[in-house]
């Protein structure tokens, strides 16, 4: 499953990026970042900026419904996969204009909800909460009175944070391609979606 966080947590840095750099700026995961871009454009009277990103964070709160309603339906994060890839390579058309950005936006937050009910139980497309489960680790695995962990998500963690900071500096260098480089990681999320379940080891959803 460690395989599997890497390349969401690196699909989900190289995406960000493109969004930020072709479509933006907006950020198609980090909706703490596009919160704080809602409020300086608020500050500024720049309404149409504000609502603009305020639509970037609706629909990433949609994209969670919908992922958690396939995963339960369907026991696997499989389908939602598919979707994501579906959404995104309706981004990589470059047709869309600024509405590719809410769209990446429900795709990444497909990702990790199917990521994290489905591969392993960190955020595969932003990294604050997984800052916070690692520093809570760290004091559970070095301060006497706390239980130690017994599992290596810390191991995972500290993963999907080099390969999310590695997507994101792929994508700043094929951002030079504009839209169709996200061609590559809708790909990637259809073929891996489509694999035998053998060879993917994507567990049924236990929730």
């Amino acid at each position: 499953m460690a395989i599997w966080a890497a390349l969401l947590a690196l699909i989900a840095g190289y995406v960000d990026a493109i969004c930020y750099w072709c479509v933006g700026p907006a950020f198609a995961a980090n909706m703490t970042g596009n919160l704080v871009w809602v409020g300086i454009a608020a500050a500024g009277a720049e309404w149409r900026r504000a609502l603009s990103i305020g639509s970037v964070i609706l629909a990433f709160l949609l994209g969670i419904v919908a992922a958690r309603l396939l995963v339960r339906a369907h026991r696997s994060p499989r389908t939602a996969f598919l979707v994501e890839a579906v959404l995104i390579a309706l981004a990589a058309t470059g047709e869309l204009g600024a509405a590719a950005i809410p769209l990446l936006a429900a795709a990444m937050a497909l990702q990790n909800e199917a990521g994290v009910h489905g591969v392993v139980a960190v955020n595969v497309a932003f990294i604050t909460g997984d800052l916070q489960q690692f520093g809570e680790r760290l004091v559970a695995e070095t301060v006497p009175s706390e239980r130690a962990p017994t599992d290596n998500r810390g191991r995972v963690i500290l993963v999907i944070l080099a390969f999310y900071a590695a997507g994101a500096a792929v994508g700043t260098w094929a951002s030079g391609l504009a839209a169709s480089a996200l061609l590559g990681p809708a790909a990637v999320l259809a073929l891996g979606a489509a694999l035998p379940p053998r060879w993917t080891r994507l567990s049924p959803s236990k929730g």
